[in-house]
């Protein structure tokens, strides 16, 4: 079976901690796959929101997840807390992949990596956009 390989560029823009929380945990007593996706939204929307934008309002853009993609690495419970890394890769005119890492905080061990595909989006238009200058600054 071919597996989903998720590197780690070198270009870190944004670091939080989150907490597993018990809504977060499946019928196995671990974190749950969805939890994962949800971590990484969150962690994207506080990005955006430390630069002053929302996902739906940089210089009047919003974006879009194109694809998504998860990979994991150990078992995270309830209430571990956590340490995300976001890191931005294949940056082109219109979209870039944000990368995620997801590690324990206490030890440093490594849950998962995710990646969500970016495009910037004109919701007045409902079409895909060029990635505002602004935006392009703080992720090059």
């Amino acid at each position: 079976m071919a597996r989903i390989i998720i590197d780690i560029p070198e270009k870190l823009v944004f670091e939080t901690s989150l907490s597993v929380r018990i809504s977060d945990i499946n019928f196995a007593g671990h974190l749950a796959h969805d939890a994962i996706l949800t971590l990484t939204h969150e962690c994207r929307a506080r990005f955006f929101h430390s630069h002053g934008w929302t996902e739906i309002n940089v210089e009047g853009k919003g974006i879009v997840v194109s694809d998504v993609a998860i990979v994991y690495k150990s078992e995270a419970f309830f209430p571990d807390d956590l340490q995300m890394r976001l890191y931005v890769d294949q940056i082109s005119k219109k979209s870039f992949d944000m990368i995620y890492v997801i590690t324990h905080k206490q030890d440093g061990k490594e849950i998962a990596r995710a990646k969500t595909a970016i495009v910037f989006f004109d919701y007045s238009e409902r079409k895909a956009s060029s990635i505002p200058e602004v935006f392009l600054k703080v992720i090059q």
